[in-house]
């Protein structure tokens, strides 16, 4: 038996005092959007790409580690200082196949969605009461959806 191990990243967006998840179509659960990273891709890249392609949304991905004197001294390398995920996940898809998820959280300036063809068109933004409501959540997502808000929801 061979273990495949598949890098993901996730991405909690919030709008004002909402958040969006989405009923994915192979688990049916209801989700961050998020993907596989791609060959050459940054997991910040990967996020961005994502919530395009699921959403239409143009997010703005948040830094935990936002103090301009580290992010000033890089500009003077070849060096860039990456974006750290909130958190990171091992997922069992099957017996045989993990995703190591890299979740971080996003903001974006409008409610309005668009996703490509072929996406899940089932999107759903939420309050912070309504999350306690939402069905077919995994625990850690609604954990998760929670501390984006009251990270980045203006009340």
């Amino acid at each position: 038996m061979t273990i495949q191990k598949h890098f993901t990243a996730s991405t909690y967006i919030v709008h004002e005092d909402k958040v969006l998840l989405h009923l994915h179509k192979k688990y049916n659960k209801m989700l961050p959007l998020g993907g596989h990273i791609e060959a050459n891709e940054l997991p910040e890249e990967a996020c961005i790409r994502e919530a395009q392609e699921e959403s239409g949304l143009i997010i703005k991905l948040y830094n935990a580690d936002l103090d301009g004197h580290l992010n000033d001294s890089f500009k003077a390398s070849h060096e860039k200082l990456l974006l750290k995920p909130m958190h990171m996940i091992l997922c069992e898809v099957s017996p045989e196949h993990y995703h190591i998820d890299l979740n971080y959280y996003a903001t974006t300036d409008s409610y309005h969605l668009n996703p490509l063809e072929g996406e899940s068109n089932l999107l759903y933004w939420y309050t912070k009461e309504e999350l306690s409501k939402v069905q077919n959540a995994p625990p850690d997502v609604i954990i998760m959806a929670t501390e984006a808000l009251e990270l980045l929801g203006k009340r």
